[in-house]
């Protein structure tokens, strides 16, 4: 794998593993920029997400610094995508970002619409 200056489109390019999927073919490199994409998802879904409440357990904080490793975790990986100055890469981190914010206020709309105001009702003699 040569070195690039700079963006460059292609797909000998390495991605979180080393050795895949250069080398292995067309079919592992779009299956790569799937799991890319799936990963965006996730890291831009558990960005928008809040971490506490207001009155946070003292029991509940193991599971929560869990939940922040994940995030952390989820957050790196895309940033080792996207240090690969593979264009397609890139683009397939903006498209899962992207996506995971449409699906998540999506989501939040339907299962958690706003409440709607019930005003009285005017009487029609005054």
């Amino acid at each position: 794998m040569s070195q690039h200056s700079g963006l460059w489109f292609g797909s000998d390019v390495e991605i979180l593993f080393s050795g895949w999927p250069l080398g292995h073919g067309y079919f592992h490199f779009f299956l790569a920029l799937l799991l890319v994409f799936i990963i965006s998802v996730v890291a831009q879904m558990c960005a928008m997400t809040p971490m506490t409440t207001p009155k946070m357990a003292a029991k509940s904080l193991i599971p929560h610094a869990a939940l922040h490793g994940f995030r952390t975790l989820i957050a790196y990986l895309v940033l080792l995508c996207v240090i690969t100055f593979n264009a397609g890469v890139i683009i397939m981190v903006l498209f899962g970002h992207v996506a995971g914010y449409i699906g998540l206020i999506l989501y939040l709309k339907y299962y958690y619409p706003a409440p709607v105001a019930i005003y009285p009702a005017v009487d029609a003699k005054a």
